[in-house]
């Protein structure tokens, strides 16, 4: 029975261990939705929609009424004057059809500034991944290149022993060993500053970083076939450059709403006025404003809008000469790693762990030095590493490439 009790026991630590372990991670997906609810920037690109939306209303130019009210002889006993009334002035119509034509244009260059800023969130999240995914990848290495120096110094023990080896083999050896040791612990530092750039970027609370988080998506080699022209061809639909030609639209908007109050605005003032001794009348007025001094008021404002589309259609050439460098320098940095990929898969890995395993058991053999068989792992350990290198560039590049892309292609899951 007590057999029983303990099995059962133990059943129940394994299913919570696995349970929380399943808590406590952290896959691209859900650092994607921690940083679309928590990252301030984007936060801001939506609150900026509602403020440009907001701005619809006064675009009108409807001016606030005014009430008002009029006597006089208050000290005079045989007549006196009242009235009172509304006014409301309005801007010339045209002027108020300018106006929200550029609120439309603002409020749509928000939406391409918001979309560019999810694709650049979107972006930095998985970079950030990639780079703790490579770390991961490096304590991995590390710790083989570690299981690797140990077994050398055994060896180099063994050999020692037996007679077959001198002593500076094994010194040879312990020293590989603590490198290899030391090596690691940079590697788990550098990880650990990985884990916190994450966190950083998801805006995860502090007291949910824990070391326990595990991190399931994991670097591995996928052929994506991406050409160039599909990126090139797709520019133009970058969310920075439509929100920078939304931008150029609504200042063109502004010029014109800035020239039509050269037009008047108009006033209409409906009141009640009354003279004393029944005489009660109702009283109906309209009038315009004539904007007289023109270059002083409405031309100034008309120059401050024309030099606001300059400087918009300046930003929109320097978006679409950075958004073209960068899509091909993504393109050509994607293609060299890919082919750097292919290469190492078809020839060096395969022949450097065939090279080490039969270094390793010529040194067992005594057939090969000490000199060779550490050449060999060295050969081994840094393909193993520049393969991860270039596979974490790849996915780098994949991931810059996704910006021009309307698809994610890199941690779909």
């Amino acid at each position: 029975m007590r057999k029983v009790i303990l099995l059962l026991c133990s059943i129940f630590l394994l299913l919570f261990s696995h349970l929380q372990a399943q808590e406590n991670k952290i896959t691209v997906r859900e650092a994607l939705e921690m940083a679309f609810q928590n990252n301030p920037e984007l936060n801001r690109a939506a609150d900026q929609i509602d403020i440009e939306r907001s701005l619809r209303g006064s675009a009108l130019g409807l001016k606030s009424p005014e009430l008002y009210y009029y006597r006089e002889g208050i000290e005079d006993d045989l007549f006196s004057e009242q009235s009172w009334g509304i006014s409301q002035s309005i801007a010339f119509p045209l002027t108020g059809y300018y106006q929200r034509r550029k609120v439309s244009a603002d409020i749509e260059a928000a939406q391409m500034q918001l979309e560019a800023v999810e694709t650049d969130v979107r972006a930095d999240v998985k970079l950030a991944y990639t780079e703790l995914a490579y770390a991961i990848k490096k304590i991995e290495l590390f710790e083989r290149e570690a299981e690797l120096a140990e077994e050398l110094r055994q060896t180099a023990e063994i050999r020692l022993e037996e007679g077959e080896s001198t002593e500076l083999d094994l010194i040879q050896a312990e020293i590989q060993l603590t490198q290899s040791q030391n090596a690691l612990r940079e590697a788990e530092k550098l990880r650990n500053d990985a884990r916190y750039a994450l966190f950083s970027i998801i805006g995860l609370d502090p007291d949910e970083q824990m070391y326990g988080i595990t991190y399931p998506d994991t670097l591995a080699f996928i052929d994506v076939t991406i050409r160039q022209d599909e990126i090139m061809s797709r520019l133009d639909q970058h969310p920075e450059v439509l929100s920078s030609e939304r931008n150029v639209e609504a200042s063109s908007r502004a010029i014109s709403a800035a020239k039509s109050e050269f037009l008047p605005n108009i006033r209409f003032d409906y009141y009640r006025q009354d003279f004393g001794n029944g005489y009660d009348f109702n009283g109906f007025e309209v009038g315009v404003s004539v904007p007289l001094w023109f270059g002083l008021n409405e031309g100034k404002k008309v120059q401050r809008a024309k030099a606001a589309r300059s400087q918009a259609e300046w930003r929109l050439r320097e978006k679409n000469l950075s958004v073209k460098e960068n899509a091909e320098k993504a393109w050509h940095g994607y293609e060299a790693s890919r082919q750097k990929i292919q290469s190492h898969m078809d020839v060096i890995e395969s022949r450097s762990a065939t090279l080490l395993e039969l270094t390793r058991e010529g040194y067992r053999m005594g057939e090969l030095d000490l000199l060779r068989l550490l050449e060999a792992q060295r050969t081994y350990l840094q393909g193993q590493q520049m393969f991860y290198q270039t596979l974490k560039d790849y996915y780098v590049q994949l991931i810059e490439l996704e910006r021009y892309l309307p698809n994610e292609i890199v941690f779909t899951d």
